[in-house]
């Protein structure tokens, strides 16, 4: 069980370097590209601004990638519960988050509940393939067959 768990780390490890580290920086990128909207507005998920009820900022994009951000701090500490309240704010937040999905069903696996970590890794394999990002949606795919090994060998 151990060793299954070193390589889910390790490939988990891997897999962030490689895979959701450039898709981090898209995701940077598109956001820094969008224009501000006016006070008193947010921008919704299609990326046009709109009232908000009270006439006050609520919590934006910028705030999901801050929570991702926590998130990420606490999984490398080893500190998985917390990470994944922070992770689930920041996917409240943007439902298309794909990298806090895939940190999440990591985490969920690591935590114990590797049929809920599956499940957030069908999610950014959806989501990845809904964007035409096949070869990201495959590496999801990969890591949650791993999981599924780990789960047929009693690891999880």
């Amino acid at each position: 069980m151990k060793s299954r768990i070193k390589r889910l780390s390790l490939i988990f490890g891997l897999c962030s370097a490689i895979i959701v580290c450039p898709a981090i920086l898209d995701s940077v990128a598109k956001a820094q590209e969008q224009s501000a909207c006016p006070s008193g507005q947010i921008r919704d998920l299609n990326g046009l601004c709109i009232s908000t009820s009270q006439g006050q900022e609520s919590e934006s994009m910028a705030n999901a990638q801050e929570f991702f951000q926590r998130g990420r701090e606490f999984d490398v500490k080893g500190q998985h519960q917390e990470a994944l309240v922070e992770y689930t704010r920041a996917i409240e937040l943007d439902p298309n988050y794909v990298e806090a999905y895939f940190y999440r069903g990591n985490a969920l696996a690591l935590e114990g509940q590797p049929q809920k970590g599956i499940e957030d890794l069908q999610k950014a394999a959806a989501i990845l393939e809904s964007r035409g990002q096949l070869e990201w949606a495959a590496a999801m795919r990969q890591q949650e067959e791993i999981i599924q090994e780990g789960i047929q060998d009693g690891e999880f």
